[in-house]
C-alpha cells in the first residue's frame, strides 16, 4: 500500500480500529512524518497521530513511540513561520500590491492555518496526557519542550507582527489573533500539565534537570510576552515561581537561579524607569505640571509589585544558590532607593505617586536584605573599600548599609563575624567591617547632611509619625547596633571610633564623638575612666594645634569627662595634674568636676598661668617654646573664665588681679609686626584677645588702646582667619566696657570704627557674619552711640548689610542660588582640601603614626624652640639704647593719669602734651 493510501485509510478507522492496530500504524507513520519534507504532509500526520492514535498507545510507551519524535515539530513551526515572514516582505516590497494581493492573503491564511494545526495537535497530546492523572517526568520529556518551542515561536510572531505584515495586517488580522488565542489556550494546558508532573526522591537526575531546562524556557517565555500581555507575563511567573518552590529540594542545587533573578531585575528596572514617566510631574513649587496616566500607572505599579514579590520569593528559598546575580539586586535595590525621596536624584511627581511605589515596591528592600544577610557576595558589595560609585548612589547605599546594621543584632554569630570582622584573604576583594563602611559613604553624603534630608522617624504609640535628619538617623541605628555590639569584637568598634574621631571630615568626627558618648553614657564606669585616660595621654603626647583631628580629640574628651564617677575624676585629676598638663585643662570643663574639687583646681590654674606669664614677662629672652607655652596657658585661663558663672566658687580677687595685670603687661611687649609671620606670635595674640574679652571691664584705657592699636597693625599684614575671627569677638565684647573721660578715650573711639568697617567688609563669609554679629551686640550694649554710625558712614553697602541685619531682613542673591549645586561644590573643594592633607602628611614618615593630627607640611611651624622672638631689625646694642627711654615715656604717662585721677591737669600742661603728641607722631 502506499504512503497515500495509507494515510487515506487511517484518517477513516473508527477508535476500535486505532487501538486494535496502532502498534503497526504509529511506527510507519512517524516514518512518514519523518521522511517526508512537505510541510502540510507533516501537519496531516501529526495531527492523525495527535488525534487519532495517541490515546491508544499506553502511557508508559507513549514517550518513546510518540513524544520522544517530537523534535521534528520545532522544525515545521519554525518553517511555517520563516514562510509567512517571506510572504509578507515579497508582498510589501511589491508594486503591483493589487494583483497579488488576494494570492497572497490567501497563502499566508493557509500558512497560518497549518500553524493553528500544529498547535491543536499539541493540545490535543497535553489533554491526553492530564487525563491519566499525576504522571513523571520520564513519561512525558519531550512534550514540554516541543510545547515550549512552539509558544516562543507564535508569542514572538504575534509581537512582531506589526513589523511583519504591515499594510496586510488588518487582512490577516482574524488568523492571527486566532493564533494568539490558541497560544495562550496553549501556555495554559501546559500549565496544567506541569502541575500534574511529581519529581519524588525516586526521580532521576534527568528528571530533575528536565525540569530545570522547562523553568528556564518558561522564563525565557515570560521575556517574550512582557510587552505584548502583561498578563500573560504574570501567568508565566507563577508558573514558574510555584513550580520552583515546590521542587526546591530537588532543584537547588540545578537550576540556574541566577538567570532567573537577573532577568527579574532587568525587568524590574525598565519597569520601575517606565512607571516614573507615567507618574503626573510636579514643577519646582509641588504643584502638577502634567496629569500623566493614573491608570496606566496604577495598573503597572501592580504588576510591579508582583514582579518584587517573585524576586522575593526566589531570593528567600534559593538564597544559598544564587550565584552571581547578587550584584544585579544590589545595583537593583540602589536604583530602587535613589529614585524615592528623600534622595535629591528623585524625580518630581505627585507624592501619592511615591506612596503607592514604596507600599508595592520600596517595601521589599527590607525582606531581600534580610534574606542577603549571610551572602558572601552581598558583603563585599556593601563593604568593599574600594568600590567607586556615582555620586548620587553614595546615599541609597548609605540607607541600605544601616538596614544592615539594624537586622544584625538578630543574626546568627557567624554572620555577624562575616560582617563586622570580615576575614579577607589576598585574593579576595578588599572589604572592610560594616561600621567602618558606614561611615565611608556617610563621608559622600555631605550635601545631604548638610541640608539636611529628612527621613520617617519610627512611630511610637500615641504619636504622630515624623520625620528626622540623616545625621540623627544615622546616628540612632548606629548607636542601636553598638548597643548590642559583641564583646568579641569591641576592640574593633574602638578602633574604628577613633579612627573617624581624628579624620578632617567633619560630620564622621562628630558622629563618632556623639556614637562615642553613647558608649561610655551607657557603658560601666570602668569602660569611662579607661577611654577618658586613653585620650588623655594621647593628647598629652601630642603638641596643641589647630588641626581638625586634635581638636575633635579635644571635644570628645570634654564630653566623655561629665560622664565619670567622682571616683574616677578624683583619680583623673591627680594622674594628669595642672602643673605638668596644662595644655591638656586648656579645654576641659571644669563645671563638671565634683564642687569640692573645683576651687583647688581653679587655684592650680591660675597660679601655673600667672607663674608662666610672669616668666615670659621678666625672662632675659621670650623663645618660641615658651611663647607657646604662654599661649597655652592664657587658653586654660580663658577657659577658666568662660565657666566662672558656673562654678560653685569663682576667683578670687587676688587670683584676678594677678590675671590682670599679667595680660596687660604682656600686651605691651607684643611684637605685633610679627604676628603675621609667626604661627606662635599668632596664636599668642589670638589667645590674649579672648582672654582680654573677659577682662575688658578691668582693662584700663590704654590697655585698650594698645590692643586696638595692634589689632589694626595685624590686619594691614594680611592676618589669617583665626586672628580675625578672634578680633571680631572681642570688638564685640567692647559693648560692655565705659571708657573713662581720659587722654586715651579718644583715640579709642576713632579707632573702632576702622576696625568694624574693615571686618564688616571681609570677604570671607564667617568672618562677615560674626561681624555683624559682634557690632550688632557692641552697638546694643555700649554708652557710646557715636562710635555705631561712624562705623557705618565709610561704605554705603556695610551700612544696609547692618540695617538689614538687625531688622532681620534675609539677604537675596542677584542670581538664582541653588544650595544642593551650592553643596555639592562645597563638598568637591572639602575633598581636596583633605586629599591635600593627607598628602601632605604622607610626605613626611617621621610623623606616620601622627597622622591625622598634624596640619598639612606647608602650614607647620618650622621653628627651633631656642629661638628668640624679636623684632628683625633689633639687636642688643638697641635694646640697651631704646628700651630705657621708653620705659622712663610709660612711666611718665602713668604718672600723669594719676595726677589727673586727682584733680584737673592746668591749661598749659595740657596745650604742652599735645605739643609733644604731635612730635611723637612725627617720628612714627
Amino acid at each position: 500500500m502506499s504512503q497515500t493510501s495509507f494515510l487515506e485509510d487511517v484518517s477513516t478507522w473508527t477508535e476500535n480500529t486505532c487501538s486494535q492496530k496502532w502498534m503497526e500504524a504509529v511506527p510507519k507513520l512517524i516514518s512518514y512524518y519523518e521522511g517526508t519534507t512537505e510541510a502540510s504532509k507533516q501537519v496531516d500526520i501529526l495531527k492523525l497521530l495527535c488525534t487519532n492514535f495517541l490515546a491508544c498507545v499506553p502511557i508508559e510507551n507513549v514517550e518513546e513511540e510518540v513524544f520522544s519524535h517530537f523534535d521534528k515539530v520545532h522544525h515545521i513551526f519554525d518553517e511555517l513561520l520563516q514562510v509567512l515572514v517571506n510572504l509578507a516582505s515579497s508582498s510589501n516590497g511589491n508594486n503591483d500590491v493589487e494583483k497579488q494581493l488576494l494570492d497572497v492573503q490567501e497563502q499566508i491564511i493557509a500558512k497560518l492555518q497549518m500553524a493553528l494545526s500544529v498547535i491543536d495537535s499539541l493540545q490535543a497530546c497535553i489533554q491526553h496526557v492530564c487525563s491519566m492523572g499525576e504522571l513523571a517526568m520520564d513519561k512525558i520529556r519531550s512534550l514540554p519542550t516541543a510545547v515550549l518551542h512552539v509558544l516562543s515561536g507564535a508569542y514572538t510572531h504575534c509581537k512582531d507582527s506589526g513589523d511583519i505584515y504591515g499594510d496586510l495586517l488588518t487582512m490577516v488580522s482574524d488568523p492571527l489573533s486566532a493564533l494568539f488565542k490558541k497560544t495562550h489556550s496553549l501556555q495554559m494546558s501546559l500549565s496544567s500539565l506541569l502541575d500534574l508532573v511529581k519529581l519524588t526522591p525516586a526521580s532521576s537526575d534527568q528528571d530533575i534537570d528536565d525540569m530545570c531546562t522547562v523553568l528556564l524556557r518558561l522564563h525565557e517565555l515570560s521575556a517574550i510576552v512582557n510587552s505584548l500581555d502583561v498578563k500573560i507575563m504574570v501567568t508565566t511567573w507563577k508558573t514558574v515561581s510555584r513550580l520552583a518552590c515546590q521542587y526546591k529540594d530537588f532543584l537547588k542545587n540545578r537550576l540556574d537561579v541566577a538567570v532567573l533573578v537577573t532577568s527579574l531585575c532587568k525587568q524590574i528596572e525598565l519597569a520601575y524607569e517606565y512607571l516614573l514617566q507615567l507618574a503626573p510631574q510636579c514643577d519646582a513649587d509641588g504643584m502638577l505640571s502634567s496629569d500623566g496616566d493614573h491608570r496606566a500607572f496604577s495598573k503597572s505599579v501592580k504588576i510591579m509589585g508582583f514582579q518584587v514579590k517573585v524576586l522575593v520569593m526566589f531570593v528567600k528559598e534559593f538564597d544559598d544558590y544564587l550565584g552571581s546575580c547578587v550584584k544585579d539586586l544590589y545595583a537593583m535595590l540602589l536604583s530602587w532607593l535613589r529614585y524615592v525621596p528623600p534622595s535629591l536624584h528623585a524625580p518630581s511627581i505627585a507624592p501619592q505617586c511615591f506612596d503607592e511605589i514604596r507600599r508595592q515596591v520600596i517595601i521589599a528592600v527590607e525582606p531581600l536584605t534580610l534574606h542577603l544577610l549571610g551572602n558572601r557576595q552581598f558583603m563585599e558589595c556593601l563593604t568593599d573599600c574600594e568600590q567607586e560609585l556615582m555620586p548620587e548612589l553614595s546615599f541609597p547605599r548609605s540607607l541600605l548599609q544601616l538596614r544592615v546594621l539594624e537586622m544584625l543584632p538578630k543574626c546568627q554569630a557567624e554572620v555577624q563575624d562575616n560582617w563586622i570582622c570580615p576575614q579577607v584573604y589576598p585574593e579576595d576583594i578588599q572589604r572592610e567591617s560594616i561600621l567602618k563602611a558606614v561611615f565611608r559613604s556617610l563621608k559622600c553624603c555631605h550635601v545631604e547632611l548638610s541640608l539636611p534630608v529628612v527621613l520617617p522617624d519610627v512611630v511610637h504609640c500615641g504619636k504622630k509619625p515624623g520625620g528626622v535628619t540623616l545625621y540623627e538617623y544615622v546616628c540612632t541605628r548606629i548607636c542601636g547596633f553598638v548597643g548590642s555590639y559583641p564583646e568579641r569584637h569591641f576592640w574593633l568598634l574602638e578602633q574604628c571610633l577613633l579612627e573617624n574621631v581624628v579624620c578632617p571630615n567633619l560630620h564622621s568626627a562628630v558622629l563618632a564623638i556623639d556614637v562615642w558618648n553613647f558608649m561610655a553614657r551607657y557603658g560601666t564606669a570602668d569602660l569611662c575612666r579607661d577611654h577618658v585616660g586613653f585620650i588623655a595621654r594621647l593628647l598629652c603626647t601630642l603638641p596643641a594645634n589647630p588641626c581638625p583631628g586634635y581638636l575633635h580629640l579635644t571635644l570628645l574628651l570634654r564630653r566623655l569627662i561629665k560622664f565619670m564617677a567622682v571616683e574616677h575624676q578624683e583619680e583623673f585629676i591627680k594622674e594628669f595634674c595642672v602643673e605638668e598638663n596644662l595644655s591638656l585643662w586648656s579645654f576641659i570643663p571644669l563645671s563638671t568636676f565634683a564642687r569640692a574639687a573645683t576651687p583647688q583646681i581653679v587655684s592650680s590654674l591660675t597660679t601655673t598661668a600667672t607663674d608662666i606669664m610672669r616668666k615670659w614677662i621678666n625672662g632675659p629672652t621670650r623663645t618660641t617654646a615658651l611663647t607657646s607655652e604662654l599661649a597655652i596657658s592664657l587658653g586654660c585661663l580663658s577657659n577658666m573664665y568662660h565657666q566662672v558663672g558656673t562654678l560653685p566658687e569663682g576667683l578670687t580677687a587676688s587670683q584676678h588681679s594677678a590675671v590682670l595685670g599679667a595680660t596687660q603687661s604682656i600686651w605691651r611687649l607684643v611684637p605685633f609686626e610679627l604676628v603675621s609671620e609667626n604661627h606662635v606670635l599668632h596664636q599668642l595674640v589670638c589667645s590674649l584677645l579672648e582672654i582680654s574679652s573677659y577682662l575688658i571691664t578691668d582693662l584700663e584705657n590704654k590697655d585698650l588702646l594698645e590692643i586696638l592699636h595692634g589689632i589694626l597693625t595685624v590686619l594691614k599684614s594680611n592676618p589669617e582667619d583665626t586672628f580675625r575671627l578672634t578680633a571680631t569677638t572681642f570688638l564685640g565684647s567692647l559693648g560692655k566696657k565705659k571708657l573713662d573721660p581720659t587722654f586715651e578715650q579718644g583715640q579709642i573711639l576713632n579707632k573702632l570704627p576702622q576696625l568694624f568697617t574693615c571686618l564688616l567688609q571681609d570677604r570671607n563669609p564667617l568672618i562677615h557674619q560674626k561681624a555683624l554679629e559682634a557690632f550688632a551686640k557692641f552697638a546694643e550694649e555700649t554708652s557710646h552711640e557715636a562710635v555705631v554710625p561712624e562705623s557705618l558712614q565709610q561704605d554705603s553697602n556695610v551700612r544696609e548689610m547692618v540695617v538689614n541685619y538687625v531688622t532681620k531682613i534675609p539677604h537675596i542673591p542677584s542670581e538664582t542660588y541653588n544650595l544642593p549645586k551650592y553643596l555639592d561644590q562645597q563638598k568637591w573643594h572639602l575633598q581636596k582640601y583633605m586629599d591635600s592633607m593627607t598628602t601632605a602628611s604622607n610626605e613626611s614618615p617621621a610623623q606616620e603614626r601622627d597622622t591625622d593630627m598634624q596640619e598639612p607640611a606647608s602650614k607647620r611651624l618650622k621653628y627651633d624652640s631656642e629661638t628668640e622672638i624679636q623684632p628683625e631689625t633689633k639687636n642688643k646694642n638697641e635694646d640697651a639704647i631704646y628700651t630705657p627711654l621708653l620705659n622712663k615715656l610709660r612711666d611718665t604717662v602713668a604718672r600723669f593719669h594719676e595726677l589727673q585721677e586727682t584733680s584737673a591737669l592746668p591749661s598749659w600742661v595740657t596745650e604742652e602734651l599735645k605739643r609733644l603728641n604731635t612730635e611723637l607722631g612725627d617720628l612714627t
